[in-house]
């Protein structure tokens, strides 16, 4: 079998005289993935666990490569990047909105990330991005990767509106056709027999995802009762008890904990998490999304005694108070993507670039806001996401 380094070396060689903008390196299989499929452009390729690694059958990554490489490509035969008129698809608690929508937010937010004159324009006027400018777009999201391709690269501009080459198109149309196919495979749980789709049932193990439904995990499992408050990760690491016994701490259905979450500044038991709250809490940049999450980060002794957040949730505080202020109601964007802050001398400037719902007609901009906080007004915000906190853990 190929690890996941050497998959990716096949497949570059496969399609090295490919005229497909591809990115073979990043053929690999992502953390808390939904399924055991890594799709190689249209080409979904079967992952295995082995000794904590991923690997993949050579046969499958070659015949992927050959796959791909024998696609037929014309530059010149170009459709338009507007998405049809569909409804978005509602998986596992999350819109998938396609492989077009994702690439309109790109041109969207990349003027106004990036400080370019061609940012997008406060009024909803119902066309696509003014964000025309390609060298901009190029600049800095050339190497913006779906499914292994660089659609981003391919782009045309044609004086009224983006283009793509039929080809991509069609690969990409594919992309999500089989990740649709395959969120939506039901799967077994091991312990009642019971088929589900919901992904919330699948777990991480050291051999790959155990699926357990919410029934058998609550019925096997005992629920968190703050019971290691104020003790040190490093003596829970030593002397147990395992997260694996207990249901993730965050959320609200009932799901096998994987990790004991910790306050990396205290080195203090904060509680056992499911994988994917564990990865929503280290990145820090969407985990205040979730209800409960200010009072779960309470728990560390050192934090609610210093009347602080950990560090990396700061920035996510300032963005939640001022999308909750100035955004529109029911928006479900991710906030890093919507309110972008920018430090400069005295404060933070601000831009709260709200679409709504992410199953709406259409990703443009819905409302604009541009808010300047000084350091003071950031402190009180701060001040204010802790002392909610703080309400909700008593």
């Amino acid at each position: 079998m190929f690890t996941q380094k050497t998959a990716a070396w096949y497949l570059s060689n496969a399609t090295a005289t490919c005229s497909i903008p591809l990115i073979p390196e990043q053929f690999r299989r992502k953390d808390r993935a939904l399924h055991d499929f890594v799709l190689f452009a249209h080409v979904p390729v079967r992952s295995y666990k082995q000794a904590g690694q991923w690997k993949f059958m050579d046969k499958d990554v070659l015949s992927a490569g050959r796959t791909v490489a024998e696609l037929p490509w014309d530059r010149k035969d170009l459709v338009s990047l507007k998405a049809p008129e569909q409804e978005a698809r509602r998986l596992d608690g999350f819109t998938h909105a396609g492989w077009r929508t994702e690439i309109e937010g790109v041109i969207h937010r990349a003027g106004a990330a990036n400080g370019c004159h061609c940012r997008p324009p406060q009024a909803a006027d119902g066309q696509h991005s003014s964000h025309a400018a390609g060298d901009c777009l190029l600049k800095h999201h050339q190497r913006y990767a779906i499914a292994c391709t660089l659609p981003v690269r391919a782009l045309v501009w044609s004086g009224t509106t983006w283009m793509i080459p039929r080809t991509l198109a069609w690969i990409l149309d594919q992309r999500d056709e089989t990740e649709y196919r395959l969120h939506a495979t039901g799967q077994q749980c091991g312990g009642c027999g019971a088929l589900s789709s919901d992904s919330l049932w699948r777990t991480p193990t050291a051999n790959g995802w155990k699926t357990v439904c919410p029934a058998c995990a609550a019925a096997n499992l005992r629920p968190y009762r703050r019971e290691l408050q104020g003790v040190s990760y490093a003596r829970v690491r030593q002397t147990g008890p395992s997260p694996a016994d207990y249901l993730c701490a965050m959320c609200e259905t009932s799901r096998p904990a994987t990790d004991w979450d910790h306050c990396h500044g205290h080195d203090l038991i904060r509680g056992p998490l499911c994988g994917s709250c564990n990865t929503l809490e280290g990145q820090g940049k969407e985990f205040l999304a979730r209800p409960g999450s200010l009072q779960y980060l309470m728990q560390c002794d050192g934090c609610r005694a210093r009347r602080t957040l950990p560090a990396h949730h700061r920035l996510a505080a300032l963005r939640r108070h001022l999308h909750v202020a100035w955004g529109i109601q029911k928006c479900d964007w991710p906030l890093h993507m919507h309110v972008i802050i920018e430090g400069v001398d005295g404060g933070y400037d601000c831009t709260i670039y709200c679409t709504g719902p992410i199953a709406g007609p259409e990703p443009r901009v819905r409302a604009q806001r541009d808010v300047h906080l000084t350091h003071e007004d950031a402190e009180r915000i701060l001040s204010l996401s802790v002392e909610e906190g703080l309400v909700e853990f008593a």
